[in-house]
């Protein structure tokens, strides 16, 4: 009996060496996916933004028609829908910000070299239609994420944003985010 009780204290432990191959394979395998998890996680929020960039203006469309007047979608500072963007209604000179939604999340901003980015604000009239003036307003804005995946939402005459690839050929057009909106 005492024989046994030897033996099991002498299998319950691990040895040094064994531990130390253990804290390097996690070493090793920690720094194969670390990278790969930030890209996933970067990806991810390129793909949030995109959408609720196209929630924005879906919802600016819808408010345009339910109030039959223009309900206008800018950044929230002047040029830079990297700090968000607000959905704006003016009744007799009064703006009223009906919705704002946050800044851009780290890893992502918009793509400065791509698309006309909306010049700077996009308004729909009470039919639908985006507008600038008296005509037809089309663009599109390019998001980008650090791991170089680039989303863009173009906007047709008709005020209806899609999305799209710019970097898969024919998907945006001419591989990019042209201004005609197309």
């Amino acid at each position: 009996m005492r024989r046994r009780t030897h033996l099991s204290a002498r299998l319950r432990g691990f040895t040094l060496i064994e531990l130390m191959v253990v804290v390097t394979l996690v070493a090793v395998l920690s720094a194969i996916a670390v990278p790969s998890f930030r890209d996933l996680l970067l990806n991810q929020r390129l793909a949030a933004s995109t959408s609720e960039f196209v929630a924005a203006l879906s919802m600016a469309r819808a408010e345009a028609l339910k109030r039959s007047q223009t309900v206008t979608l800018t950044p929230r500072t002047i040029n830079d829908w990297n700090s968000g963007w607000e959905i704006k209604s003016t009744v007799e000179g009064v703006a009223t910000t009906l919705r704002a939604f946050d800044a851009l999340p780290g890893g992502v901003t918009v793509d400065a070299g791509l698309g006309n980015a909306l010049e700077g604000k996009l308004s729909y009239d009470a039919n639908g239609f985006s507008r600038k003036g008296d005509a037809y307003q089309m663009g599109c804005i390019a998001f980008k994420a650090e791991s170089g995946r680039r989303s863009a939402v173009v906007v047709s005459a008709s005020g209806r944003p899609r999305v799209c690839d710019p970097d898969k050929k024919g998907d945006c057009a001419t591989s990019q985010c042209n201004a005609a909106g197309r």
